[in-house]
């Protein structure tokens, strides 16, 4: 009976451990800010050569990325062009199911390890139902 528990047990931590694992894949699509917080703003993962940001109701190309899915949460580091300079981000990313993404941008400060309530912008983001992967963007 012992053994039959601790190999149940072994599954079910080999099970676990095995969904957890992120790739890139996973966020490909269009993601909309979620709820109340939504004014506009998306990311849009075309590939990993082409990421669009929009805020505000500008479309912004996402250079110069570092995205690291061994860390949990996820750390999404980019730079993008605002009007003449480079603004650098670091980012947390945690993905909840398929669909919606925990997503917390740190510009101008140190990124935590983990989420924050004293730092940041926390967004939710939800996968657009349209899969339209193309976008013009102004840099």
């Amino acid at each position: 009976m012992k053994q039959i528990l601790i190999v149940m047990a072994a599954c079910l931590l080999s099970i676990t451990a095995s969904a957890q694992i992120k790739k890139f894949r996973d966020i490909i699509g269009t993601w909309d800010i979620a709820g109340e917080q939504n004014n506009g703003a998306s990311l849009q993962i075309i590939d990993s050569s082409a990421i669009v940001l929009t805020y505000m109701g500008e479309k912004k190309n996402i250079t110069d990325y570092k995205i690291d899915f061994t860390k949990s949460p996820i750390w999404f580091d980019f730079s993008t062009t605002d009007s003449a300079s480079t603004v650098q981000v670091k980012s947390l990313l945690q993905i909840l199911g398929d669909d919606m993404i925990k997503w917390q941008l740190f510009i101008d400060e140190d990124r935590p390890d983990h989420f924050s309530s004293s730092k940041g912008e926390l967004l939710y983001l939800k996968r657009s139902k349209s899969n339209n992967t193309s976008a013009v963007v102004s840099n």
